[in-house]
């Protein structure tokens, strides 16, 4: 059997209340899985604590654990598992802009690699906060958005589950950069 048949016969499964099934899923992709959380987090200073690992679990945990999702298949899986990586990197940048403003109460010494991260989650926090407001502009392109930025995938991964060129994908990718840029410099 094709593996994306496969999967995608594994998340109907899933759908139907099998978490066997979505463990198998978990375990047949967690390989590409990683590949995509290390891209993610290839540009974050040494020393965070969020790793390839944690990142990759800490979505397994939130996917696994929402009976909600209508799984479809393989590429609808990424593309969920790219916004939950999404939502957990916000998330911790926001963590980190709270230890910034004194929500750990207490003192740390402010050195280079403290002063990257708190870089890093204000950027973070501006892109979420411009991709909510391009969301309700244009799905399409925040779907895109998540999938190369946070998903780290290809263009051509992206064309498979957006069922779109490759060429409009590159056009809508600057079109989106675009406005997200527009969007973060009205912010400040």
């Amino acid at each position: 059997m094709d593996r994306s048949v496969e999967i995608t016969k594994y998340l109907s499964d899933a759908r139907k209340g099998d978490s066997e099934a979505f463990n198998l899923v978990y375990s047949q992709l967690y390989d590409e899985l990683r590949s995509i959380a290390h891209r993610q987090l290839f540009h974050q200073p040494r020393g965070e604590t969020l790793n390839t690992t944690a990142l990759v679990h800490e979505a397994y945990e939130r996917l696994v654990g929402n009976s909600q999702i209508d799984w479809q298949d393989r590429n609808h899986f990424y593309a969920l598992t790219s916004r939950a990586m999404r939502y957990i990197l916000v998330d911790y940048a926001r963590r980190c802009s709270a230890k910034k403003r004194g929500g750990d109460k207490q003192k740390v010494s402010l050195d280079a690699v403290q002063l990257a991260i708190e870089e890093r989650s204000a950027e973070l926090e501006a892109l979420d906060e411009a991709l909510s407001q391009l969301s309700s502009h244009n799905k399409q392109l925040e779907q895109l958005v998540e999938l190369k930025f946070f998903g780290g995938l290809t263009y051509k991964e992206i064309a498979g589950i957006m069922d779109r060129s490759e060429r409009s994908l590159r056009r809508d990718w600057q079109r989106a950069r675009t406005w997200i840029y527009s969007a973060m410099q009205q912010e400040k």
